[in-house]
């Protein structure tokens, strides 16, 4: 048997009321945090309610809010990116028609009025470049002009032989010893190490002769076109290089044999070597080293271009720093893109010039503006794939920023967010009990008054 403790009929303690106050205070509680819950949408709403939990969902909520304005910081990136991609695109379309019109004036059915009214266009389409690079910008922040070039490689010099005529000898492909040569330009190597110039190589100083017009200069943007002529004794290759920034021309004083001929040649003029080769050799111009082939008196007239591009050294720009995107939710979570001035200047079109002739050659300034287009709209492309592949690039990073946040407010959700259903029934159930506690603290409170009957 439970011991019971009997209470006794008093009037100085309601306890018994005071028993059901206690309680009904309990579920009047329980019932305002469940009507707050409820009213909110939430389990926590203040600390008291789940101090480690609150902690947890706030922290997830910063990171999740983090990754909805990375998102938005990756569209405005692209947005701008889009923006240059559509200068790139219009200055594509500028280099393509300066190309034509440099086309245009290498034939020589064209007179020298033709290439200065040629000219007149050229110079017109070439400020509207400058005018691109100049303004282009988005939001205030200019795109193209190079003040967000950041670092830029290293561009190693290189050389291209554009244009190269078959020969006539043996049906053009002359062999001797296994070695072809059935072209005029039967072989173009830099010389020695200088055509990639850098650091101590930078100069040539131990080889005479015109190295970028100039004696002992690096390598520069030009051309060297290669003829056959008729000097009424000989057949020979007359060497002929047009300087691109400064429009000079220097014709080699030289002329050039055949291959396997016995002759005097020069490896660079002031040089003179005599004696048996197979292969005559043209140098001395641009630091570069050019074999010839097998020509004969069939082949007078014809031609080769060499066309050379100089190095540019690398450009650390810290006064021109590139963008940087916050493209994620954690300190340092960063997108770098550097976009290179796209000026006449740094494509390295400034000094076109389709009207510049030689004694030999009337239309050499319009093949070497050729050759300049040619390598200008490589550069472009290359930086319109480049700006491209960071699209794609921004693309995925908003795709994870948006697949983060979800994540991360489910998580979020599950600990902060209110179960309403199971909420529901916790509110109409303490809706009872408080109904039901105020009429049994009613009846408590009366049944002290019972006391009354014994004085009756």
């Amino acid at each position: 048997m439970e011991d019971i403790v009997a209470e006794g009929l008093t009037i100085a303690n309601n306890l018994l009321a005071n028993q059901v106050q206690y309680n009904l205070d309990v579920n009047q509680s329980a019932l305002s945090t469940v009507t707050n819950q409820l009213s909110s949408g939430l389990r926590i709403n203040t600390a008291a309610d789940d101090p480690s939990g609150l902690a947890i969902a706030t922290n997830l909520q910063t990171q999740a809010d983090g990754f909805n304005v990375a998102v938005q910081n990756v569209q405005n990136a692209n947005n701008a990116a889009q923006v240059a991609l559509g200068a790139f695109t219009t200055t594509t379309d500028i280099l393509q028609r300066i190309y034509s019109l440099a086309v245009e004036a290498a034939s020589d059915i064209n007179s020298q009025n033709d290439r200065n009214n040629l000219q007149v266009e050229v110079n017109q389409l070439l400020l509207e470049v400058n005018r691109i690079s100049q303004n282009t910008n988005f939001n205030g922040q200019a795109l193209l002009d190079g003040s967000h070039a950041g670092f830029q490689a290293r561009q190693h010099a290189f050389l291209n032989i554009t244009a190269n005529t078959a020969l006539a000898t043996t049906g053009g492909f002359a062999q001797v010893s296994g070695v072809k040569y059935g072209f005029l330009a039967a072989s173009v190597v830099p010389e020695a190490t200088t055509l990639n110039v850098d650091g101590q190589s930078f100069f040539q100083t131990t080889v005479g002769g015109v190295q970028g017009i100039g004696l002992g200069e690096g390598t520069q943007d030009g051309t060297i076109e290669l003829q056959v002529v008729n000097t009424g004794v000989s057949i020979a290759v007359q060497e002929t290089f047009i300087e691109s920034a400064t429009g000079l021309i220097c014709t080699s004083s030289t002329l050039f044999g055949s291959a396997l001929s016995s002759q005097t040649i020069a490896g660079h003029p002031g040089n003179l070597i005599t004696g048996n080769f197979v292969g005559g050799t043209a140098g001395g111009f641009d630091n570069v080293q050019i074999t010839l082939g097998a020509f004969s008196t069939a082949d007078v007239g014809t031609t080769a271009y060499i066309k050379i591009s100089q190095n540019v050294a690398a450009l650390t720009n810290p006064a021109n720093p590139a963008f940087n995107f916050q493209s994620g939710a954690a300190e340092g979570d960063v997108i770098q893109v550097g976009i290179q001035a796209t000026n006449t200047s740094t494509l390295r079109i400034s000094n076109i010039n389709l009207a510049i002739s030689s004694s030999g050659n009337p239309s050499l300034g319009a093949e070497d503006a050729i050759g300049q287009v040619s390598n200008a709209l490589q550069v472009l492309l290359q930086q319109q794939a480049q700006l491209g592949a960071v699209v794609v690039r921004l693309n995925e990073d908003a795709n994870n920023d948006n697949i983060s946040a979800v994540n991360l407010q489910a998580a979020e959700s599950s600990i902060r967010d209110l179960n309403v259903g199971a909420a529901t029934t916790e509110f109409t159930k303490l809706q009872i009990l408080v109904q039901v506690g105020t009429s049994v603290l009613a009846q408590a409170n009366a049944n002290a008054q019972s006391v009354l009957t014994l004085f009756r």
